[in-house]
């Protein structure tokens, strides 16, 4: 059983699957362009979160996340096009609460540690100003959080996409799951919390988790693909990770069985 936040595709047709950009723009910018050439009627994408990140231009990378959606529901407004919440999304949503934080300075800092400086400072905000505002209370960081949304909000269709985040996306007959970096294979589907964003787990750990997950509900998954974490198993394993080192696009049957992979080469 899913939740309301658990997404499940439709039948037919391939499912592709977009690995954490991490604000990397063109490297979203390349694997567009060939999910566009190779897409076809009944197809469908699940973009597994971290769109947000240091390794380039995040507010482009939002950018280019809402024109790739509006160029595939022309080819057919019926299919299904999914933003899967990561990381780096859960951080920004944090952060625009800031001021409720116990510690805000100290979360903060870790945070943009974790990668978020570059979406803040994607949206013409000062990092050190926030820094300031945590040192002078809630008043003063509430009112950098609301500058942070208005810087938002002036970005057509970035507050929209980021309020609208699926937890994870399920494949038309269950056997396949989509998530940004894993599940707590102790847990039903539906009792995962922060789980599909947060997991840490190698693919082998992961693997070995789910083989024995039975007592959750876990015995019809056959293929879980994550966007990003540790991904030394190979593509025809149980686990598949998307994203290793650099972003990728994955195209899988209704099975979960992998197509074709498409990697972002960076050129020099």
């Amino acid at each position: 059983m899913t939740g309301p936040t658990i997404a499940r595709l439709s039948e037919g047709g391939r499912i592709w699957a977009l690995g954490a950009q991490q604000g990397n723009d063109r490297a979203l910018e390349a694997l567009a362009g060939a999910l566009l050439q190779r897409w076809q009627r009944g197809d469908k994408l699940v973009v597994l979160g971290n769109m947000l990140g240091g390794d380039g231009d995040p507010g482009r990378t939002l950018d280019l996340m809402l024109l790739l959606r509006r160029r595939l529901l022309a080819t057919n407004l019926a299919c299904d096009v999914y933003f899967l919440r990561g990381a780096q999304e859960e951080m920004w949503h944090k952060l625009l609460s800031l001021q409720f934080a116990i510690s805000p300075l100290s979360v903060l800092d870790w945070m943009l540690a974790h990668g978020l400086a570059a979406t803040v400072e994607a949206y013409g905000v000062a990092v050190e100003e926030g820094r300031i505002a945590c040192r002078g209370g809630a008043r003063s960081i509430a009112r950098w959080t609301v500058g942070l949304r208005e810087a938002q909000m002036a970005r057509p269709g970035h507050a929209e996409l980021l309020n609208s985040l699926t937890r994870a996306a399920l494949s038309a007959d269950g056997t396949t799951l989509l998530s940004a970096a894993g599940v707590d294979a102790t847990r039903p589907i539906d009792k995962q919390a922060d789980a599909f964003w947060w997991n840490g787990q190698s693919d082998r750990a992961l693997d070995a988790a789910l083989a024995q997950g039975g007592d959750a509900g876990w015995t019809g998954l056959t293929r879980l693909v994550r966007g990003a974490g540790s991904g030394e198993a190979a593509d025809d394993g149980r686990v598949l990770t998307v994203t290793r080192g650099t972003p990728a696009l994955v195209a899988l049957d209704g099975a979960g069985t992998l197509l074709e992979r498409i990697e972002f080469a960076a050129r020099a």
